[in-house]
């Protein structure tokens, strides 16, 4: 299969009592990927931080109503001080979120327009984070840059 195109179904790792190593050379960004990692992948959640905020906390979109690495959008989901100031909890909101639509949670929040929603679809999972909906246009165009993100792999470069 296409690794930019196509969908294919991903099974992810439960998760355990303490995601986090006790690296000393791990920065806060690399800790906190890590941790969300167990829901969708080291690398995945790279790529994604890389998308949203180019790995910067700072980082404010969406017309100042977006905060962090992951983008966390208000009116659309809580705490948007804790979203915008504390990187942990950025990175654990998204994983949450990102784990609530892979394991089904997330029906009612989904239109019934378009492909249908289902548990264990990850990239489906991934877009739905950005656009609110179930592998509609814009959905499909972020898994794509996603996609592109995680085989560039641009925080591995210097200067990044």
């Amino acid at each position: 299969m296409d690794p930019v195109g196509g969908h294919e179904i991903e099974m992810i790792r439960p998760l355990t009592a303490n995601p986090v190593s006790s690296t000393a050379t791990a920065t806060t960004a690399d800790a906190t990927a890590e941790s969300v990692a167990l829901v969708c992948g080291t690398r995945r959640v790279r790529a994604v931080a890389a998308v949203e905020s180019w790995w910067r906390m700072s980082a404010n979109g969406d017309n100042g109503d977006s905060f962090g690495l992951f983008q966390i959008r208000r009116p659309f989901h809580c705490c948007d001080f804790l979203a915008a100031n504390d990187t942990a909890f950025n990175a654990d909101y998204y994983g949450a979120i990102l784990r609530a639509f892979y394991d089904g949670r997330q029906g009612w929040s989904i239109p019934p327009k378009g492909i249908p929603y289902r548990a264990h679809d990850l990239w489906g999972s991934v877009g739905a984070w950005f656009s609110g909906r179930w592998h509609d246009p814009g959905a499909e165009r972020y898994i794509v840059k996603v996609k592109q993100e995680l085989y560039a792999r641009d925080w591995r470069q210097p200067g990044f």
